[in-house]
């Protein structure tokens, strides 16, 4: 079984999931695919860098089974079942979407296909997926090597400084089980395309020519700028922001950078906390004890609630890393989910930056308070030399959600 875990799991998750096969299995055209974006420029990438592909997912209709996955030989009826229901309104291969964080016994499965209109039989379900970038690979040969191929694609995050997004995806073009040599699997992992929402970010709370100002230089940017040019820029946008704004619009823009939290995960608190008479004492308690209990090893610096202030921090990426680190940059990259932060060699990013991941926090809090908050305060950061990441949320000023 692979549990999930709340805050902070994401790059665990997904590397135990490297470990874990799962067997899918279907022949289908070559159709419907995602975009290319990014890829004539290959000058100065490696043989390796150039296996993988950016590909994105826009407007995608899908009809699907999503149920928990517990063992691989429960997938062939799912297909079968998938592929009976969409019969000739599929428009691309049978595809299997894996999404962490969510709070299933298993793995979050869903296999279905790109349909061209809604199916809803036999328990296909058809929705919209939502817009993502991926990383992509294909893989050929035998199942059981699966892991190695996405092996590469977390490797090449790292070397870009782009953190996963939740979804792990696999798109069956031809699978062989009598010969795998000539199976064809694309493996696609999903990244936060950071620099991209960060200026929509940048105009909806600036407009464009200050957004402009700010974002200079980002142009230059692709999925597969290396980590340090990318962490160089990075702190000097970050410069420009602070230089032209407040800090309640620091919050509000960097916040809004942040992984997108499953709704699954938020609503399965919220009914908890609703249940519990709004115990806001004691959903922390239960949070900080499912992290306590998981690979993350529970929180270093505690969260806690009064009437003025939601205290929160994060917990670190590799916990017996970061226990043995005896110097601040060991600390940091035993710490940092953020790829960016954890892999520049030197990364002198104001720590602003770390409003990021009190985004992450806040798709989890304001819907459960009901409140939408307007002032955040970073008061411990990696990124000046204290041993976690932290921050207050004013509770004595917010909006209704």
């Amino acid at each position: 079984m692979l549990a999930s875990a709340r805050d902070g799991s994401i790059l665990l998750h997904a590397m135990l999931l490297v470990a874990r096969e799962v067997r899918e299995s279907a022949e289908r055209p070559l159709s419907g695919l995602p975009f290319d974006r990014y890829n004539a420029g290959s000058t100065g990438r490696t043989a390796l860098e150039r296996e993988i592909r950016h590909v994105v997912r826009e407007g995608l209709l899908f009809a699907g089974i999503r149920k928990p996955l517990h063992a691989r030989d429960e997938l062939p009826s799912r297909m079968d079942a998938v592929l009976a229901a969409c019969a000739d309104l599929s428009t691309g291969p049978l595809t299997h979407i894996i999404r962490f964080d969510t709070p299933v016994d298993g793995l979050d499965s869903e296999v279905g296909v790109p349909v061209a209109e809604k199916v809803d039989a036999n328990g296909v379900e058809t929705h919209s997926l939502r817009d993502l970038d991926f990383f992509s690979v294909m893989h050929t040969g035998p199942v059981d090597k699966l892991a190695d191929t996405r092996k590469k694609l977390y490797e090449q995050m790292q070397r870009s400084g782009l953190s996963p997004e939740l979804e792990l995806v696999e798109v069956y073009h031809h699978y062989d089980p009598d010969d795998e040599s000539r199976n064809r699997i694309e493996v696609q992992a999903s990244f936060l395309a950071w620099p991209e929402v960060y200026r929509e970010q940048l105009v909806r709370v600036l407009g464009e020519d200050a957004a402009s100002e700010i974002w200079s230089g980002g142009e230059r940017l692709t999925p597969f700028t290396g980590v340090d040019e990318r962490a160089t820029w990075v702190a000097q946008t970050i410069d420009r922001l602070k230089e032209r704004t407040t800090v309640d619009q620091q919050f509000d823009i960097l916040s809004r950078v942040a992984l997108v939290r499953p709704h699954e995960d938020i609503n399965h608190a919220k009914k908890q906390f609703d249940a519990s008479g709004r115990d806001a004492s004691g959903l922390i308690q239960s949070q900080q004890e499912s992290l306590a209990a998981g690979p993350a090893g529970g929180t270093i610096d505690p969260w806690w609630i009064s009437d003025d202030v939601l205290h929160l921090s994060k917990v670190a990426v590799n916990r017996e890393e970061y226990d043995k680190a005896e110097t601040t940059d060991e600390r940091r990259r035993g710490y940092c989910f953020c790829s960016l932060i954890r892999e520049a060699t030197d990364p002198a990013v104001d720590p602003i930056f770390c409003y990021r991941a009190a985004g992450w926090a806040r798709q989890f809090w304001e819907p459960i308070l009901g409140v939408r908050f307007k002032h955040c305060s970073i008061t411990h950061s990696i990124l000046k030399g204290d041993p976690f990441c932290a921050w207050d949320y004013d509770l004595t000023d917010t909006d209704a959600a």
